[in-house]
């Protein structure tokens, strides 16, 4: 897991490098003249200092790829963090970054991102989701949602076209009644609700359902 710098001073930077080294997490700070490389590990957030004018990824762009986006501002103002979460930000610190600020803030996305040997699901074909402990009967809408969320891993899925999965039932209660039941079955996999842009799913879910008789252990998705 680690988190994407970008267009940091100095200063915050080392400080950010700080925190995440208490807290066991990668830090990558990201180059401007070379882009942005997808690393092969899980986006938790990316902290961009929004008065700098290099190019990066939008918050946008970082919600996309499954993380939180993380404006570092000059200085807080009601009016500055007001412009930060209408730009897309989940969050707003002001720079000079402070390490117990960051500690606590990075502390808490971590915590809510589960083990990955906990976010593996399994569609039986039987009209049933399995955890690696338990099992719960799930509808076809439910088991259209997640064959849709599983089949685009890391993205935001507009509810457009999640209400085409679910055959169009409403997708407000079928996504609420799914994330009950995977805490039911003590998954570590979630659904997230990013406001304005659809859902996400943070887990793995293998289809039993297509697999040919007799390939019990159909590939994860």
């Amino acid at each position: 897991m680690y988190v994407l710098a970008q267009s940091l001073d100095p200063a915050d930077l080392d400080v950010l490098g700080e925190a995440c080294a208490e807290l066991g997490l990668t830090l990558h700070d990201c180059d401007p003249e070379a882009g942005s490389p997808d690393w092969p590990d899980v986006l938790l957030a990316s902290l961009h200092a929004v008065a700098a004018t290099a190019p990066g990824l939008s918050a946008a762009e970082v919600k996309g790829r499954g993380g939180y986006p993380i404006a570092v501002l000059d200085s807080v103002s009601a009016t500055g963090v007001l412009a930060a979460l209408s730009d897309g930000f989940a969050l707003a610190l002001a720079s000079p970054l402070k390490q117990h600020r960051l500690v606590d803030s990075l502390g808490y996305l971590k915590s809510v991102t589960p083990p990955e040997s906990t976010q593996v699901l399994t569609l039986d074909g039987r009209g049933r989701l399995h955890s690696p402990s338990k099992a719960v009967p799930v509808t076809d809408a439910e088991a259209g949602m997640l064959r849709l969320l599983a089949g685009r891993p890391g993205q935001i899925v507009p509810r457009q076209d999640i209400a085409e999965a679910t055959g169009g039932e409403d997708v407000n209660p079928v996504s609420s009644v799914l994330k009950q039941k995977l805490l039911d079955i003590d998954s570590g996999a979630k659904i997230l609700k990013v406001p304005h842009l659809g859902f996400r799913l943070v887990g793995t879910v293998r289809d039993l359902s297509t697999a040919s008789p007799g390939h019990e252990n159909g590939s994860a998705t």
